[in-house]
């Protein structure tokens, strides 16, 4: 199995290519209702399908992951990012996509 390194919520891990969402959840004893955001260079992305390994994501190339739970502290500018709230809390349409992704706040394009 490929493994890579990414920082998750502040701390540089190797992790295996394939994981999941609930994989990684269990894996680092995060909170059922947590949801994983990943930071892609200018990119952002909320996973909403748990089970598809990240490899198949925009996520799965992210150098840096959040596990960010409901009205939780808004520790950077991502994680207070409006796009972000409005992902969380989105439409059942965008839930039924695998991930939502939108450009990282305080980038300029």
């Amino acid at each position: 199995m490929e493994t890579r390194w990414a920082t998750v919520d502040g701390v540089t891990l190797e992790l295996p290519a394939d994981s999941t969402v609930s994989e990684l959840r269990d894996a680092l004893y995060k909170p059922d209702d947590a949801a994983l955001v990943a930071v892609t260079g200018d990119l952002v992305s909320v996973v909403h399908d748990e089970d598809r390994p990240l490899s198949e994501l925009v996520a799965g190339c992210a150098e840096t992951y959040y596990f960010r739970r409901p009205d939780g502290p808004k520790r950077n500018k991502v994680l207070a990012a409006p796009e972000l709230t409005d992902a969380l809390n989105g439409s059942s349409d965008e839930q039924e996509a695998a991930e939502t992704t939108f450009q990282r706040p305080g980038i300029d394009h």
